[in-house]
């Protein structure tokens, strides 16, 4: 059964740039749809926000660099790194034997995936608010804005943190932390902004919730 549904689902081939060309697409149009890039700090954000995105796809559907280093490094052949499935590698990564790689890459999957619709969702939801609290001239404190200041952020981090859980690659895995701080200091110049059009309601607001996760009543969360 694990063997069909795999089969079924996800053999799909490298080297198919049209599929790399939609994903990155599609993914983009999220990207400047969501997080709308305005000003010239945002729109260099986003420049190296997409760049991370290429380089995620063009070796997901395109030409498996990672793999082929990886596989050769852990004493793999050039089929295993070919084989498409075998790029949701960590269980690879970990030495999971191969009764249970299949199951163990499942898994890696399913959290991976969880995580990206997750923080999808959490944007658009975020997105929505903000959208109709800066229409009306307004600051952002309900729905999801009660808990966290910046959701599409968080949303976006959960997106980044899904997808090197799904399909790791060597590029991603070492420009996430420069692409988390690039967003970690747009939030910060998003909040001098605020406090300077709020002043001292903003500065309530912001006693009150978490910057990227939720407070709790112990203070638990505050980022």
């Amino acid at each position: 059964m694990i063997e069909f549904l795999q089969k079924q689902l996800f053999d799909i081939d490298y080297f198919n740039w049209w599929l790399v060309a939609a994903y990155v697409l599609l993914v983009s149009i999220f990207l400047y749809g969501i997080l709308q890039p305005r000003r010239k700090a945002e729109w260099k954000s986003a420049g190296v926000a997409q760049a991370w995105i290429i380089a995620l796809y063009a070796e997901m559907y395109g030409t498996p660099l990672t793999a082929y280093f990886m596989m050769n490094l852990l004493g793999r052949t050039t089929e295993d790194a070919e084989k498409h499935f075998n790029g949701h590698m960590w269980p690879i990564v970990f030495g999971i034997g191969e009764n249970n790689l299949v199951v163990a890459q499942f898994i890696t999957v399913l959290i991976g995936q969880f995580l990206v619709v997750a923080g999808a969702l959490l944007a658009i939801i975020g997105w929505r608010k903000l959208y109709k609290a800066v229409s009306k001239g307004e600051m952002a404190t309900t729905g999801v804005y009660r808990y966290i200041r910046h959701p599409q952020y968080t949303g976006f981090y959960l997106f980044l943190f899904g997808s090197v859980i799904n399909w790791p690659t060597i590029a991603t895995l070492f420009t996430l932390p420069i692409l988390c701080f690039v967003y970690f200091r747009l939030a910060n110049f998003e909040e001098l902004e605020s406090i300077q059009r709020f002043g001292d309601r903003y500065r309530e607001y912001a006693k009150c919730t978490g910057k990227f996760l939720p407070r709790f009543k112990l203070g638990f969360g505050r980022v």
